[in-house]
């Protein structure tokens, strides 16, 4: 039998309704005749009956009761086209021995590909265990709800059914999908401090770690916590910042004004995966969008790092088709503390001149991603690139 995951009974049962009318009407008939006919074998075949129909209601009645259902999500933050599993445990806490069925209400975006050790409906014994999981592939970006989860169960004959729904949901954020992209050369490096020609040198505000006191640092960069723990002198160590600074603006508007949905599924894919290319140099970055986002702030300051790389994953996985808030009052509604502007938009002509409009932005710090190349007469007084230009061909890969 295959599992049901869309909450709706199964085809194939027969109403138990209509079984039982028709077995009243039957004994009914049965007790009528056998009044009239004072037949003693009819009376008691109709009386042994009704006690078994009785205490098959009582069974069905029960069948819920002490019945146990832990559903459990190995994973609720994936890529899209990844798998992921639901697990589920069933215990039957009670000397009755039960039919159950388990039915899963599921968005069409969380494919069922498997399942394993469970079927979605099953016959527990008494004090029996049983348990299983559900497979499923993330195949559309966004936040979907899987449950709630819908419990059936009745006797063995399955004529007295209960039914409860089970208050389990659990919501399934999927990123975009990272694409293989080629190194992307930006025009714009940012160093800690005033004179950056004298050398790399170290930015107090990105803590990195402790060593032993070399003595060759002020006494200020003594970490006295950490001395007092090992019961030796130990100085901070601070990263040297010659790392980058950007900050990427998903401009939205121009797929929307074209009903471009795939071409904004495509933007998205190339924010995640040019924040996660950057993420893996130690750049600092952030990430804001007009679009509408969903539970989630529409723009993140500067920051770098896995769990930084998590926040911008969320937001563009929240990142809806419509309008949300105007770009550039939102960005400079956040510090980017002097970082160049990456604009990942539609194609060129397309109100790009706002973008030049940012607080303490110049011109050769802004650079765009487009999707498609288009014709503008304009093309040759900025820098950009396009999707094409950005993602691996098969051959490269290899």
């Amino acid at each position: 039998m295959k599992p049901s995951f869309n909450g709706k009974k199964a085809s194939y049962s027969v109403s138990s309704y209509f079984v039982i009318s028709l077995s009243l009407a039957l004994l009914a008939a049965l007790a009528f005749i056998a009044a009239a006919t004072a037949s003693i074998t009819l009376a008691s075949f109709t009386a042994i009956t009704l006690v078994l129909m009785l205490a098959l209601r009582l069974w069905g009645g029960l069948s819920l009761s002490r019945l146990e259902v832990g559903l459990a999500c190995d994973g609720n933050r994936l890529f899209c086209g990844d798998i992921f599993s639901l697990n589920a445990k069933i215990t039957n806490r009670k000397i009755l021995p039960v039919w159950m069925r388990l039915e899963l209400a599921r968005p069409e975006a969380l494919t069922p590909i498997a399942s394993e050790g469970i079927d979605g409906e099953s016959s527990l014994l008494p004090f029996e265990k049983i348990s299983g999981s559900w497979s499923f592939r993330a195949e559309k970006r966004g936040v979907h709800c899987l449950g709630p989860a819908t419990l059936t169960a009745s006797d063995l004959l399955d004529l007295y059914r209960k039914e409860k729904i089970l208050s389990y949901k659990e919501e399934v954020v999927v990123y975009p999908r990272l694409v293989p992209i080629a190194g992307i050369e930006l025009p714009f490096r940012d160093y800690f401090g005033i004179h950056p020609s004298k050398g790399i040198i170290e930015d107090p505000a990105w803590y990195e770690g402790t060593r032993e006191y070399s003595g060759n640092k002020p006494a200020k960069n003594i970490h006295w916590k950490a001395s007092a723990r090992l019961n030796v002198l130990q100085e901070k160590i601070f990263e040297p910042t010659s790392h980058q600074k950007i900050f990427f603006l998903v401009d939205g508007e121009g797929f929307k004004r074209a009903d471009d949905r795939a071409g904004f599924e495509a933007a998205l894919e190339i924010a995640a995966s040019l924040a996660s290319r950057f993420a893996e140099t130690g750049a600092s970055f952030a990430m804001a969008t007009d679009r509408f986002v969903k539970g989630f702030p529409a723009v993140l300051p500067l920051g770098r790092g896995p769990e930084h790389l998590g926040m911008v994953l969320e937001l563009l996985a929240r990142c809806d088709f419509e309008r949300g808030q105007t770009l550039l009052p939102l960005v400079g509604g956040v510090g980017h503390q002097g970082a160049g502007f990456v604009v990942i938009a539609r194609k060129p002509g397309e109100n790009l001149k706002k973008f030049y409009a940012l607080p303490a932005t110049r011109r050769d710090r802004v650079m765009f991603v487009f999707a498609e190349e288009g014709k503008s007469d304009e093309s040759g007084a900025y820098p950009f690139t396009t999707f094409k230009a950005l993602r691996l061909q098969p051959e490269a890969e290899q």
